[in-house]
């Protein structure tokens, strides 16, 4: 199975280990339960907001299909001010291209 882990600091892991970020530690845990899960895929980075997220996956352009998407994005919003619905709009956005 293939895994793509989109988002920001929560998802790149700030200030830790590799091993520690939560994406592979997700992968660890499907591996010990039997799933076949390749080294997830991360497109992450401290900072970043949901436009700026979006535009990094244009630029990767990340192959899929993926068995496993997640998406954990929005905290940056909230603390640069940018508004609800701009997050929403967004956030929906990311979601449909994720599915």
């Amino acid at each position: 199975m293939r895994y793509l882990a989109l988002g920001d600091s929560y998802t790149i892991g700030e200030s830790v280990a590799a091993s520690e970020r939560w994406p592979v530690q997700l992968t660890a845990r499907l591996r010990e339960r039997g799933f076949t899960l390749d080294d997830p895929f991360i497109i992450a980075t401290t900072g970043w907001t949901t436009d700026e997220l979006s535009h990094a996956i244009a630029q990767t352009q990340p192959l899929g299909p993926f068995d496993l998407v997640t998406l954990l994005i929005g905290v940056n919003n909230q603390y640069r001010g940018h508004s609800e619905d701009e997050y929403r709009k967004q956030f929906h956005a990311l979601l449909q291209r994720s599915i």
